[in-house]
């Protein structure tokens, strides 16, 4: 599927973190998915992630 990248700035206010980048427009809702976004390597790679498998919690740590 081809999709339109976006040069942009997201908030996150809950880590009170600016992010910069190119994020690509992708149709989550549309195919089906629950998700309202995805989380890639522009975002990821200013935090570490700790995901735990037995309880499906998430954490970041880090601002960038």
């Amino acid at each position: 599927m081809q999709v339109n990248i976006h040069l942009a700035q997201i908030y996150i206010p809950v880590l009170d973190t600016i992010v910069y980048g190119r994020f690509a427009a992708v149709q989550l809702s549309e195919g089906g998915q629950p998700q309202l976004a995805l989380l890639g390597r522009t975002l990821l790679q200013h935090f570490t992630m700790v995901y735990s498998g037995h309880t499906g919690r998430v954490t970041l740590d880090g601002v960038p």
